[in-house]
């Protein structure tokens, strides 16, 4: 063999080492952009790892299940609304509830809760003469779904608790939603407007006017409401 044929070969082979490493990584450049399209910046591993959990769960359900997706639409939530802060929303979550439950035995003609719908008391069940409440315990809250729309943005949560009422001890699971309208008869609600220049957003992911420049921050905490309670 003579050392042209030699050199051709050695070079041939780089070459293709060079093609096969090309295509490997587009490969893996491709599959991180579909994974962050479609998961919400999530990788097939967490996914396959939040399957593999609510499978468990789904296989010995107890009262305290979650039966959530938290790592599923967390990513959602936070790019559409920054200033989310989940363990806040756990924390009205957690009050909500023992609220709920004063109403439903009796304690309570109404939610103390300044987040709540107007309307959502008047929709509890009440269990029939007042009974005393003791022993609440919130366990646990997770994401279950998320919508949004360009009219509003709903988080549905689960949460698991335990209480004693009337002496009879009891453990509940609830879903709970909550809602953030962004328009209201097709206006722009204030939370969308740009507090300095007053030109309207449309995009609650955005981090300065793309009128003025001015730098916004995002009051939406307040502006979700509670809008339904059921146990699930």
């Amino acid at each position: 063999m003579t050392p042209f044929f030699i050199i051709f070969g050695i070079l041939a082979l780089v070459f293709l080492l060079f093609v096969i490493v090309t295509v490997v990584s587009a490969f893996r450049r491709l599959k991180r952009r579909i994974s962050s399209d479609l998961l919400g910046g999530l990788g097939i591993g967490d996914l396959r790892n939040a399957i593999r959990s609510g499978a468990a769960e789904a296989a010995n359900p107890t009262e305290r299940t979650l039966f959530g997706a938290t790592s599923i639409y967390m990513p959602r939530v936070l790019r559409d609304f920054p200033d989310y802060h989940f363990p806040e929303a756990k924390n009205s979550i957690r009050l909500l509830m023992n609220e709920y439950l004063k109403i439903r035995f009796g304690q309570a003609e109404g939610f103390e809760h300044s987040i709540v719908e107007e309307s959502l008391a008047s929709s509890v069940t009440k269990d029939g003469g007042v009974k005393e409440l003791t022993d609440y315990r919130f366990h646990d809250c997770a994401i279950r779904g998320y919508v949004k729309t360009a009219e509003y943005a709903t988080i549905i949560y689960v949460a698991t608790l335990g209480y004693t009422a009337g002496g009879v001890k009891a453990e509940e699971r609830y879903q709970v939603e909550s809602t953030l309208k962004l328009s209201e008869d097709g206006i722009p609600k204030e939370l969308l407007i740009c507090p300095q220049c007053g030109g309207t957003i449309d995009n609650t992911a955005q981090k300065t006017c793309p009128y003025c420049g001015s730098g916004i921050v995002w009051d939406t905490v307040l502006s979700w409401r509670f809008t339904s309670i059921s146990e699930c």
